[in-house]
């Protein structure tokens, strides 16, 4: 956790006015108009105020002002800023290692000014304005405070969200004098930020941010938005209602029934014809494969015959030659001169030299016998082959007449294909076309009749919507058990500041204050309020600490003592004319000096502790008027004579 190690104003020509606090427990005591609640508004101003909300005659001299912050890695950041106003620069050196140490001995110089290196110099804006992303305090000082540079919280009852800013945690860590008694919130500072500062409180509580959330959008928005849906619905309703104006809707419903049977009716019809195509085309396919084996097998058989013919007439070849040898046997022996039928030379004069082979020679009984027995053989395998010709011929004629059939059934095939049904196939395609486009015309009316009656349903509604307000979004509350948690630690401060072990603190959502034993603060007088808010911070510090819980590590309170009235002889915390429990300032000095240095608490009072604990307060008392020599007169030093 990060702690405030300096604060330090400078000028040309004026010491150096500078405090510095420790660990843990610090305290600057003395009396008024000493500086006191002034080093608080310093803080405030270089944490990114507008302006210095509190000035004093003392400063009127000083220009700057310087807030040295260190963290648990005693990491160091120095933020300086002009008092005229203006952005923040931010260092990572101590203010010593800056400008030096010797404030308290010497003016500084009007010709020394501070150097800066500009690579170890940044630039920060005071706050972010609008959607601006530039460097600011926030995301400089987050990160050395080992928060999330970047934390959304909802800012509005709308959902919207905003980034969260130390501008807006500091009510939780700097507590000044007129805030400690307030009879308001300790948490919230009033006016439009109170949202932000609610869900602050309940990130400090639970580390949860509203990163989530989605905003409801604005009423001008939502009207605007709703205005152009609107319109667009008019928009389309406007062509829909003019291709129906000279509709009727029963008549539209009637005509489109009936050309549904007629669709139907004329699909069947084309499905017939394309099963009978189907049908025609198979059985073509299985004529004309028939007709191409009767063709060819009547080929084959002419083949055959021609061949058989052929035979037959070399059958009837033999037949007239053998006649002709039977017929010349019968003369030869009657001839003069004779040629002789083996060699063909005169059968008269010369010998005969046939071969041996020829056997021996025949009489003409004996040829004619011959010749005779093979013309009979010759005839009957001339039957035979005539039987088998006109065998040939009867199934050539057979082939040949399935052939025409089967051609004259290819033709009537493709009449009826191209004569009948693609013809009746064309008109009945033709008319369902005509009965399709006309239904889809008369569905497209009856589609636009019940869009134009959606779309002025719609347009209906979102006037009715135009008309509503807002709905309020429904917020979950504190974390109940991160609230009892904190009331825990609030009721041990309190008990520790001298309340007794009963005592009992709740927490009220409705106010983000506090009751005690069942009465709110803001019932108590200003004393009791003070002493309250400060337990609350106290408290609060100590529950992020111990809980790992998102907080800067320091607090700051102003006056938490300054308005008590020290009452004698009381038993109770508080008597009803508002004097508390002269207990109550030396049990709060006791449990101050008691704070874990891991934490650091600046109280910055009238009230003195007792000296017993000044060292482990580390106490700084401003002496102010009065102040004896050594001792310190107020945060401004006061001026020597100037030597220059």
């Amino acid at each position: 956790m990060s702690r405030i190690a300096e604060i330090r104003m400078t000028g040309r020509g004026q010491l150096d006015a500078m405090i510095r606090f420790n660990r843990g427990p610090n305290v600057v005591s003395g009396d008024s108009d000493t500086g006191k609640s002034y080093l608080a508004r310093l803080v405030d101003y270089v944490l990114g105020a507008d302006e210095l909300k509190k000035t004093i005659d003392e400063a009127a001299d000083y220009e700057t002002v310087w807030l040295e912050f260190r963290n648990a890695e005693d990491e160091v950041l120095t933020l300086e800023r002009s008092l005229q106003g203006g952005e923040v620069l931010a260092y990572s050196h101590s203010i010593c290692d800056l400008i030096g140490d010797d404030n308290f001995e010497a003016p500084r110089p009007d010709k020394e000014r501070v150097r800066r290196d500009d690579n170890q110099v940044e630039i920060l804006a005071s706050k972010r304005q609008g959607r601006s992303v530039v460097p600011d305090v926030t995301s400089r000082v987050f990160p050395f405070f080992g928060l999330p540079e970047t934390v959304t919280l909802r800012k509005n009852a709308g959902g919207e969200t905003q980034r969260l800013s130390i501008r807006t945690m500091l009510p939780i860590f700097l507590v000044d004098e007129n805030d400690i008694i307030t009879e308001g919130s300790p948490i919230l500072r009033g006016g439009f930020g109170d949202t932000a500062e609610k869900r602050m409180f309940s990130y400090l509580l639970t580390g949860k941010d509203d990163v989530s959330i989605v905003a409801q959008e604005k009423r001008e928005i939502v009207s605007a938005r709703l205005q152009a849906q609107r319109d667009l619905l008019a928009d389309l309703i406007a062509p829909l209602n003019a291709r129906l104006k000279e509709r009727k809707a029963d008549e539209e419903e009637e005509s489109i029934n009936r050309l549904e049977d007629t669709i139907t009716r004329l699909s069947e019809a084309l499905e017939r014809n394309a099963a009978e195509r189907s049908r025609l085309q198979s059985e073509r396919g299985t004529v004309y494969q028939s007709l191409v084996k009767s063709e060819t097998q009547v080929v084959a058989l002419d083949a055959m015959l021609t061949r058989y013919r052929l035979l037959d007439e070399r059958y009837l070849s033999d037949l007239q030659r053998l006649d002709f040898i039977a017929e010349g046997s019968y003369y030869l022996d009657g001839l003069q001169t004779n040629a002789c039928p083996l060699c063909g030379q005169s059968l008269e004069g010369a010998e005969h030299d046939h071969p041996d082979d020829l056997g021996p020679k025949f009489s003409s009984e004996e040829v004619y016998g011959s010749a005779s027995a093979e013309a009979a053989k010759i005839r009957g395998l001339q039957a035979d082959l005539q039987n088998a010709i006109s065998d040939l011929r009867q199934r050539r004629d057979d082939w040949k007449h399935g052939a025409s059939e089967d051609a004259a059934r290819l033709q009537e095939i493709d009449r009826l294909q191209d004569a009948v049904l693609a013809p009746a196939r064309q008109q009945t395609k033709a008319s369902l076309d005509d009965v399709v486009n006309k239904r889809l015309d008369l569905q497209s009316a009856r589609a636009d009749r019940s869009e134009a009656a959606k779309l002025e349903r719609m347009k209906a509604e979102l006037e009715k919507a135009m008309e509503e307000p807002l709905k309020k979004l429904k917020w979950a509350p504190l974390d109940p058990m991160a609230t009892t948690e904190l009331c825990k630690e609030i009721e041990a401060v309190l008990k520790d500041w001298s309340w007794k072990d009963d005592v009992r603190v709740e927490f009220e959502e409705s106010q983000y204050d506090i009751k005690v034993n069942g009465k709110v603060r803001r019932a108590h007088g200003k004393g009791f309020r003070a002493v309250m808010h400060a337990a609350i911070s106290v408290a609060l510090l100590r529950y992020c600490r111990s809980r790992g819980k998102p907080h800067p590590g320091f607090i700051v309170l102003d006056s938490p003592l300054t308005t008590v009235k020290q009452g004698r002889g009381q038993t109770n915390i508080e008597a009803d004319d508002g004097r508390i429990e002269p207990t109550i300032e030396p049990k709060f000095w006791e449990s101050l000096a008691s704070v874990d240095p891991s934490m650091q608490i600046i109280v910055l009072d009238n009230k003195e502790p007792p000296p017993e604990l000044a060292e482990k307060l580390n106490l700084q008392i401003f002496a102010g008027l009065g102040a004896k020599p050594g001792e310190r007169r107020g945060f401004i030093p006061d001026r020597p004579p100037n030597k220059l």
